[in-house]
């Protein structure tokens, strides 16, 4: 039992920290106490465990779903195992569409189902550790505790090398028989955790930047988008949910989710984004193609390329006309006059009433991320409105010569109130570091906001009263709501150059019977980005509250950007992009983007592979060192039997735990085709013979062995003297002669 317990005790802590690090740790007690039921049946004897693990499982489940074991019975009671369905349909759903690491108590399903993760990979574990099945018992492990290191940011790579250590300690453990095998084995786990730490470390930089591991959809289940009420023009003091949901509006039509945009802020004026939107034309009847502004690119006059939604207001009072991306065509003959606004943006003559229905066509941009990546800062001169602040335009991204002109303009005496944004600046410099594309700024800003920035969604955040309440928000307070980080993250691409504004609509809201619900607390801001050729593309800076959805971003919610950023083909420089802010010596180069690349995958291997056989290598020396540090000849003579044994068991070469000196010595001519007599003789006479002749003896026997086993070497192949020096038979004898 106790050898069993000492192989369960590293998986079962690797599993249930893994899985516990999904969800704020505010029920620990019942993790704890299935734990303790999935390792009860693995310390019964074998003929019990199947009957103790129904029973513990029963005992789970009544933890996990709140049903009592008697109504858990096939067929017993639809009511009960019915609600234990939706349960475990709803809480898989929610791993993929609620920000990590969630509320156990607001979301019980999700709870539930990591209840029933930890007991189901904990038991398994326990009973192959049980049955003596190591190799089994390591798949589980490392599967139970990598699983989860999908669904959350953080450090994955440490999570992984430590279910991998964790795993390794398994057969270790099992197969030891000594005290110094169990030291090698410690000695190796903890290398290879320390090789994680290193690896995470390297890594950080190129895995920040990527995207979210909690926005990947693996599950096929629409992300359920929860969000905040959003009043559309800008405000900092602090927002209240009102307690019951109201439905806004329902829309057919798309299966994937969108944003419903309703208007853009476009001026950023007295520490606020207003709308600043121009008329450009009208629709009085029937479907008609709208008047676009010239930023809207050509593909989006092809039809194949329009995006259909049917739209029925429920409880709006607006006149805003919501839809997906840029609307390029309107049906408005229920609406009567639709006026057409800059930057995409629809409103109708008379303010909507419930039941109002319309049809609209949009353009929503989804480019692979290689092509944002590809696009120059080549701006034309519609643009620099998106650049503006104040009253004054920022230089492009890129530009030679940049960041002089930046700093003479923030403090320029004539425009005292640009001051307290200098070091809304110096932050973007920061994170950004040489990113040498827009497209790597943009998601090296948004991965800070959401992910390494220390940002916390706050629906009442501290007031600002020296600073402007960004600039608080972002060097001070780092806790607010979308509008906040929205209106943060394009005030800062500005800075940087590059063309933003404030998008303000609905999250996607609910996938139901083939049509999206949309409550007021989908209401949210975001922030577009204009790229050439492809036009405006969404971002979210803003990170989970706990029950908004994860899918909710371009970059986010593209697994292409994933790969392409492994494959390093966005965070590259491009000539005469980003030059003034690489070599500018006196910021600091932790941006995500730039020269410095982190190991690929291969790599991360490799070196783990490097640690581990460094490790057992050494491991093995400092055991063999260590049975010669003894002042009795006979042991030392011992030892010397017990260094041959272990280098033939490590060779592949079969040998009784039983064999004699004589056994290893025939075994020796017969495998190696070396003569061992004279080390057989002198290892004996130092072991067994007189005592004054025992000293040396035993000096012999070793000068013998090392003569033997000099010449054995100069044999061996380059791979046979590798799989000798990591192998691990020599631990399961651990005879000492």
């Amino acid at each position: 039992m106790g050898r069993t317990l000492g192989a369960m005790a590293l998986p079962t802590l690797a599993v249930t920290v893994s899985w516990v690090r999904l969800e704020d740790p505010r029920r620990l007690g019942e993790v704890l106490a299935v734990v303790a039921l999935a390792l009860a049946p693995a310390l019964l004897p074998r003929g019990q465990r199947a009957l103790a693990t129904v029973a513990a499982a029963v005992a789970a489940a009544w933890i996990a779903f709140g049903a009592q074991p008697w109504e858990l019975l096939p067929f017993r009671d639809e009511k009960v195992l019915a609600p234990v369905g939706d349960t475990i349909r709803l809480g898989i759903g929610d791993f993929y569409g609620v920000i990590l690491p969630f509320d156990p108590v607001r979301h019980i399903e999700m709870h539930a189902l990591l209840l029933v993760a930890v007991f189901g990979f904990v038991c398994a574990t326990a009973l192959a550790v049980a049955a003596r099945r190591a190799v089994a018992a390591a798949a589980i492990t490392v599967a139970g505790a990598g699983w989860p290191a999908t669904l959350v940011g953080g450090r994955e790579v440490a999570i992984g090398a430590f279910a991998l250590a964790a795993a390794l300690s398994i057969p270790l453990v099992l197969r030891s028989r000594s005290g110094p095998s169990l030291v090698v084995g410690a000695a190796t786990a903890a290398l290879v955790v320390s090789g994680a730490a290193w690896a995470s470390s390297v890594t950080e930089v190129a895995r920040d930047a990527a995207l979210d591991w909690e926005a990947w959809d693996f599950s096929g289940v629409p992300a359920r988008a929860l969000g905040v009420k959003y009043v559309w023009d800008s405000n900092y003091d602090g927002i209240r949910f009102p307690p019951t949901e109201t439905t806004v509006l329902t829309v057919k039509g798309p299966d994937r989710a969108q944003y419903w945009r309703a208007s853009t802020l476009d001026r950023f004026v007295d520490d606020h984004w207003f709308e600043d939107l121009f008329w450009l034309g009208q629709v009085n009847a029937n479907p008609d193609s709208l008047p676009l502004d010239r930023l809207t690119p050509a593909k989006a006059k092809r039809r194949e390329n329009w995006l259909e939604q049917r739209i029925e207001v429920k409880a709006l009072v607006d006149d805003h006309l919501a839809a997906a991306g840029t609307p390029v065509a309107v049906d408005a003959r229920l609406l009567g006059t639709v006026f057409v606004l800059s930057g995409g943006v629809l409103r109708a003559r008379d303010l909507l009433d419930e039941g109002r229905r319309y049809r609209v066509w949009s353009y929503a941009p989804s480019p692979a991320p290689a092509a944002l990546a590809a696009s120059k800062p080549r701006y034309p001169t519609l643009v620099h409105r998106y650049l503006e602040i104040g009253s004054r335009v920022f230089p492009a991204f890129g530009l030679p010569g940049r960041e002089t002109v930046v700093r003479s303009m923030l403090r320029d005496p004539a425009y005292s109130n640009f001051a307290a944004y200098e070091r809304l600046y110096d932050a973007a410099r920061r994170v950004v570091g040489s990113a040498g594309s827009p497209y790597a700024a943009v998601l090296a800003l948004e991965s800070w906001y959401r992910q390494r920035g220390g940002f916390r969604y706050d629906e009442q955040p501290p007031r600002a009263t020296d600073d402007p309440p960004l600039v608080a928000f972002v060097t001070r307070t780092r806790a607010g709501y979308c509008q906040h980080f929205a209106g943060a993250m394009a005030l800062m691409l500005r800075f940087l150059g590059i063309p933003a504004r404030v998008a303000v609509g609905f999250t996607s809201g609910d996938y139901e019977d083939g049509e999206w619900v949309v409550t007021d607390h989908d209401a949210h801001a975001w922030v577009e980005v204009w790229f050439a050729g492809q036009g405006w593309v969404p971002f979210d800076p803003t990170p989970g509250r706990g029950t908004f959805a994860g899918a909710y971003s371009f970059a986010s919610d593209s697994e292409e950007a994933v790969a392409a950023l492994g494959r390093g083909e966005l965070g590259g420089r491009s000539s005469g992009t980003g030059r003034d802010i690489a070599d500018s010596a006196d910021i600091p180069r932790d941006g995500t983007f730039g020269d410095r690349k982190g190991p690929s995958l291969f790599g991360i291997v490799l070196a783990l592979g490097m640690l581990w056989t460094v490790a057992v290598g050494l491991g093995k020396a400092a055991v063999r060192r260590a049975r010669y540090l003894t002042r009795d000849p006979r042991r030392a003579a011992a030892a010397t039997r017990w260094e041959l044994e272990s280098f033939l068991r490590d060779q592949g070469i079969r040998v009784s735990r039983s064999a004699t000196l004589e056994d290893l010595r025939r075994a020796l001519g017969e495998e190696v085709g070396l003569d061992g007599r004279a080390f057989a003789a002198a290892a004996g006479r130092g072991r067994f013979g007189p005592p004054d002749d025992s000293p040396r003896s035993a000096e012999a026997a070793r000068r013998e062995l090392r003569a033997l086993l000099k010449r054995v070497r100069f044999e061996l192949s380059v791979w046979d003297r590798f799989r000798g020096f990591v192998s691990l038979r020599s631990l399961r004898s651990g005879r000492e002669g």
